[in-house]
């Protein structure tokens, strides 16, 4: 044991304890996907916080695996050590003088923090004394020492409440424990044929026993049900055919903030009134509306679920006016807030910020992108797995999600640039040039959100989405 170790006995009384690295070995892993996510997560941004439900034996293993991994060297031997801290217990016992006492621990551990990792369980305890959450913040931020939090969904929201300590905090919403068959439910995608709609109903027809999808001007070329949800007589018929569905997730819609500004009517009929209506017609079932961040001005991140929305563009209002509709409409109604979505399903897909600038960086000439707006990007997949843990925890109000980097799309670009030469050897030899670019509608600068789980670093997704375009590619060249 190191020295530190002894250094840290006087603290146990406080909920300090010594974990041992290397216990995996004796037991199958079950969250290997979390597991390496988590990693990952430390790795770039020296924290991550498990969400599991309930307390028990799961948690216990996740931590186990964890810091297995973690803590092994490139020669697969155990490197360092890692220490527990329980909130709860150290609440409890550390007096009126916390601040002190945490800020103590963390100058012994600071000292050493090559070989160290810290695990704080209960981790929401410590954001009931604000001079606790001070120095959890400032200790994220510029970290002495990695931290693995757990907490629990509940002790999510209570460390939400703290938008600038939850921002900087790396969630991982933990998958249940693994399923051998599918979910035994029925589930409509209305907006199938979205960039983001067709990426769930992949992974929710994979998922659930029954999926069905419906769109609208691509419905027959992607083979999905045709529907305008702008008609109630269609959808009445609509639900008059194909009844009982237990979830029904509503991507359709308006998603391009532009066009919303420019045809205001049809974006509320698309954003908004379709949900009171689709209410009136499948009123039982588990409603999902998938709602954006530009429901936030930008000015204030990061901002949390409970954070003050006050969208500045004709889009955001509408996107906030469903969320509300969805709310009040269905009982037990799901809204989650999504980033700049990214990825590939194929050829037909609606062109993204990020599929334009790969665009962009075939063309021989300098490349000129916008240098000012931030966002905060998310890959379809992570986004749609986030989807399909949120109804396994049966999470009801608002969740949200988006990238963990904030970037502009020159940094994009360069981003971006940067993976496919790597992946390609194919240089982009020409600048890119940084402007500002406006549109019809007011853009956000900043619409940084609290993440229930954070998805992939944009690299890791840009190099996923590069292979995936060029897999489908060959497989077309096939004939396939």
């Amino acid at each position: 044991m190191l020295s530190i170790g002894n250094t840290l006995k006087q603290y146990r009384k406080l909920g300090i304890s010594r974990l041992e690295a290397g216990k995996s070995q004796l037991i199958a892993p079950l969250f290997g996907a979390d597991v390496d996510r988590a990693i990952s997560l430390l790795s770039e941004f020296n924290n991550a916080v498990f969400i599991v439900e309930g307390q028990g034996q799961d948690k216990d293993r996740i931590i186990i695996e964890t810091i297995d991994k973690f803590c092994r060297d490139t020669s697969g031997q155990v490197a360092g050590e890692v220490f527990q801290l329980d909130a709860k217990q150290f609440m409890g016992d550390c007096g009126d003088q916390p601040d002190i006492r945490l800020g103590e621990i963390f100058g012994v551990l600071e000292g050493e923090r090559e070989k160290i990792l810290l695990v704080i369980t209960s981790l929401e305890e410590l954001a009931k004394d604000e001079r606790l959450v001070k120095i959890l913040q400032d200790i994220v931020k510029k970290p002495p020492v990695p931290i693995l939090g757990m907490t629990t969904i509940d002790g999510f929201r209570r460390l939400e409440e703290n938008p600038d300590l939850a921002g900087c905090l790396q969630f991982i919403l933990s998958e249940k424990m693994p399923r051998k068959n599918k979910r035994d439910k029925s589930v409509l995608i209305i907006g199938a044929t979205s960039l983001f709609g067709n990426a769930v109903y992949q992974l929710f027809s994979r998922e659930y026993k029954s999926a069905r999808g419906t769109g609208f001007s691509k419905a027959d070329l992607l083979g999905f049900d045709k529907l305008d949800v702008t008609s109630e007589e269609e959808i009445k018929k609509y639900f008059l055919d194909h009844s009982g569905f237990d979830i029904v997730v509503y991507i359709a819609g308006e998603a391009d903030a532009d066009a919303a500004e420019k045809e205001r009517d049809r974006a509320r009929r698309l954003n908004v009134d379709a949900v009171s209506v689709i209410a009136r017609y499948a009123k039982n079932c588990k409603f999902v509306y998938i709602s954006s961040e530009y429901v936030f001005d930008g000015s204030n991140g990061p901002y949390g679920s409970y954070s003050k929305a006050e969208p500045i563009n004709y889009y955001g209002r509408t996107k906030l006016e469903g969320e509300k509709a969805s709310l009040e409409n269905f009982s037990h109604a799901l809204a989650v807030r999504l980033g700049a979505l990214y990825g590939y399903n194929g050829p037909s897909d609606k062109k993204t910020t990020v599929s334009k600038l790969i665009a962009g960086l075939d063309m021989p000439e300098p490349l000129k992108v916008d240098n000012v707006q931030i966002k905060h990007p998310i890959l379809l997949e992570d986004a749609a797995r986030t989807l399909l843990k949120l109804l396994d925890y049966e999470t009801t109000g608002i969740y949200q999600a988006n990238g963990p980097e904030g970037l502009n799309k020159q940094e994009m670009a360069e981003r971006i640039a940067a993976v496919r030469n790597e992946l390609t050897g194919h240089i982009f030899s020409y600048p890119i040039v940084g402007i500002e670019q406006t549109g019809t509608a007011a853009k956000p600068h900043n619409t940084h959100m609290v993440n229930v789980d954070t998805p992939r670093p944009f690299n890791e997704g840009v190099r996923f989405l590069l292979l995936k375009q060029k897999v489908s590619k060959e497989k077309d060249n096939h004939g396939h």
